[in-house]
């Protein structure tokens, strides 16, 4: 989605629809359903369904039976991650997505990631710092797989200006650099229902190769 659209419920719903459709034409029937989990609703999530805390050990037993693919949003995704309010911001979106994703694991759920398309607005974009913050929740413990992810096709000189690489055409970023058009948004879905076909295949091969081990016992 655009980092400061109007409507991210109606987004979110276009996406979800892209997503099932690109998973059909992949051969793998799914039922996504659309949500907006930015900062806030994720803390609540984890404050008011986990009080906060992670599982202890003795609850890890149960194996993955269903996916989440989940595309997490920062409140703000226009202020860079240089501020101090951001800076925090990020902190405690990294702890909640290690409790949120422990407690996932918990319910049998493996939580599939979508990474940030990273913005040319700046080197320290938000969405940099939610990619960041992500990739520290992993380091941390957190039990995710990252999907979804588009090539960066720019870097930034010494004046903190994007300098695109590759053939990479910044207009796809909008005027503000910070705002993915259709190809963009597009590139990710395809990549995330390629990830999750991908997985979905050697889950089903692992599960008929157990299925022909035990008829043969």
């Amino acid at each position: 989605m655009a980092a400061d659209t109007s409507n991210p419920a109606s987004d979110a719903q276009a996406t979800a629809k892209s997503l099932t459709d690109a998973l059909a034409a992949r051969g793998v029937t799914a039922d996504i359903t659309n949500q907006v989990v930015d900062g806030t609703a994720l803390h609540q999530i984890v404050t008011t369904e986990y009080n906060g805390k992670s599982p202890t050990a003795d609850q890890f037993k149960t194996d993955p039976s269903s996916w989440l693919i989940v595309n997490f949003q920062l409140d703000d995704m226009v202020t860079p991650m240089s501020d101090p309010a951001q800076q925090a911001a990020l902190q405690q979106f990294t702890a909640d997505l290690l409790v949120f994703s422990q407690w996932a694991a918990v319910a049998g759920k493996a939580v599939f990631v979508v990474q940030p398309i990273l913005t040319c607005d700046s080197m320290y974009s938000a969405a940099s710092g939610l990619s960041n913050a992500e990739q520290v929740a992993q380091s941390n413990g957190a039990p995710i797989r990252f999907t979804g992810t588009v090539p960066t096709g720019f870097a930034f000189d010494s004046n903190g200006s994007p300098v695109p690489f590759n053939g990479t055409d910044l207009s796809h970023y909008g005027a503000d650099c910070r705002t993915p058009d259709a190809y963009l948004q597009n590139a990710v879905v395809d990549s995330i229902a390629d990830d999750i076909a991908l997985a979905y295949k050697e889950q089903a091969s692992s599960a008929s190769a157990a299925s022909a081990a035990s008829a043969a016992q």
